[in-house]
């Protein structure tokens, strides 16, 4: 029996191999720009005069470039930022033209890039992706999880996530990158035509991924359950726990361009960065000072003469731009590799291809339903739905995450359409950014007092309190208000504060309920 799922996949690696023979495309560095566009969707600051959520969606170009950039391993590391943040204060005094504004976009992307790697490839933390997906799958080798990682998270990203919002150019500040180069190594150690020739080649080995690498996901699928099943959610290097780490390090950027570095802790790792707090380490080592002879390359005219992408220099930099030929070889090898796959889908009768009705939120990345249980909260007699949504975010709140609570009728659960933001019966909100509040959720009578209680986990916080818990009865209590400053209660509010500690076979958990509200009852 032929098997053609093989042929498919040999056919796929064979598309890829003739795409980097024609562009010179090998061994090159692999970075997913999710992490990048999901942190600037609720990213919101405004430092001085600058906008800078406006800025970063005024110059993707340059932003994602900044994602991508991997000339030098260095730039990877909080003593890179701190130049290029001193000399950017230095060099272009506010209101910024758009050169500057492109710069600071391509800043921002390569301090997307930094803490990305930091918790993905586990640089200098415990319990990074790569670090347990190696434990987990590969019997604690890192080695070969890394080798498997890499290149199978590009392939996940392709296969689970939307890249319509991809652009076909990058922007690179080559001028002003060859400057802070020189300014943090204090000589000339990397070229400007290094750093044109380089991104190129990152430039053009991201869109020969577009030929079909999503189609390799059953091959990794196999190698690293891990993967699959923890990509987006691990709490320590998944896609969501990236994003969360880049719009910190956005808002950290955008006040040391305003203020200055002085009243910051920079220490060599960037995702241990901090501002306005009391400074622990005075002085910041190099992590390594790179030689001239480790950049030095074939990098010879013809390969910026490839076909596929057109370099334009323009003020301070380049722009790489897919050509139509590139665009027409891509979407033409897209439709063959997809016409091949639905030649051998199998249609089953009676499968379900559309729900009875949906129940959503506005939020993207909410992660609705991750965690749903089910209860007679309100004692009328019918089972109610308890919905978590750990990745729900507002505009400049990350991943604080909701509780929806639905009442039940004597037919079941509400069959119409429902937008959950605006009529679900209960709605209770996290209020700590990447708290996550709604990943796990628990029905029962803590306090046995004859009413079931919603316990909510909310991993992310760091303590080892479960703070989140909502009581409801059949009582019709007065519409609460929503919590200020905190996200812990007791629904109604007792008289007073309660405390009481539940013991289990290891642990001992304190549930701690406070008269402060954490939710917004939608009950008539």
């Amino acid at each position: 029996m032929i098997n053609i799922s093989k042929i498919n996949t040999v056919f796929l690696f064979e598309l890829i191999i003739v795409f980097n023979a024609i562009t010179n495309v090998t061994d090159i560095y692999k970075c997913v720009i999710p992490t990048a566009h999901r942190a600037l969707e609720f990213f919101n600051q405004i430092e001085g005069n600058v906008n800078y959520r406006e800025l970063l969606q005024k110059h993707p170009e340059a932003y994602q470039a900044g994602k991508c950039h991997e000339v030098s391993e260095d730039s990877h590391w909080t003593p890179f930022l701190k130049t290029s943040i001193n000399y950017i204060r230095e060099v272009y005094p506010q209101p910024w033209d758009k050169s500057a504004q492109r710069l600071v976009a391509f800043l921002f992307g390569i301090a997307s890039h930094m803490v990305s790697d930091v918790s993905w490839h586990s640089l200098n933390i415990d319990q990074g992706f790569l670090k347990a997906m190696g434990e987990v799958d590969f019997y604690g080798s890192y080695a070969e999880a890394h080798q498997t990682g890499d290149f199978g998270g590009d392939v996940l990203s392709r296969y689970e996530l939307n890249f319509d919002y991809l652009e076909a150019k990058w922007y690179i500040p080559v001028k002003d990158l060859f400057n802070i180069y020189n300014l943090y190594y204090g000589k000339t150690i990397i070229e400007e035509n290094t750093i044109t020739h380089c991104t190129y080649i990152l430039f053009l080995e991201m869109y020969g991924e577009s030929l079909g690498i999503d189609k390799l996901h059953s091959t990794y699928a196999s190698k690293s359950p891990f993967l699959v099943e923890r990509f987006q959610e691990y709490f320590l290097g998944g896609v969501d726990d990236m994003a969360y780490w880049s719009t910190n390090i956005f808002h950290l950027i955008s006040f040391m361009l305003d203020n200055g570095t002085s009243d910051c802790y920079l220490p060599e790792n960037p995702i241990f960065i901090q501002c306005n707090t009391e400074r622990r380490e005075k002085n910041i080592k190099l992590r390594k000072h790179w030689q001239k002879n480790e950049f030095d390359g074939d990098f010879t005219p013809s390969v910026m003469r490839a076909d596929g992408a057109d370099n334009i220099t323009v003020d301070s930099g380049v722009v790489f731009q897919m050509n139509s030929w590139a665009k027409g070889s891509v979407l033409f090898v897209s439709n063959v590799m997809d016409a091949m796959n639905m030649n051998f889908t199998v249609q089953y009768p009676n499968h379900i291809t559309s729900p009875s009705t949906s129940y959503f939120v506005s939020s993207p990345y909410a992660r609705l339903g991750w965690a749903m249980v089910t209860a007679d909260l309100n004692g009328d007699g019918h089972g109610d739905l308890v919905v978590g949504a750990p990745g729900y975010s507002t505009l400049g709140h990350v991943q604080i995450g909701r509780v929806f609570i639905v009442y039940g009728l004597a037919s079941g659960l509400p069959p119409a359409k429902m937008d959950l933001d605006k009529d679900a019966d209960v709605v209770l909100e996290g209020y700590e950014n990447s708290g996550r509040f709604g990943s796990s959720l628990a029905v029962l009578d803590f306090n046995l007092d004859g009413h079931l209680d919603v316990a909510v986990g909310a991993p992310s916080v760091g303590s080892q309190y479960l703070r989140y818990t909502v009581r409801l009865n059949s009582d019709n209590p007065s519409r609460g208000t929503q919590s200020v400053g905190k996200a812990y209660g007791f629904y109604p509010p007792p008289p007073k504060d309660v405390t009481f500690v539940v013991h289990g076979d290891t642990v001992s958990i304190t549930f701690c309920f406070s008269g402060a509200f954490c939710g917004i009852d939608r009950s008539e």
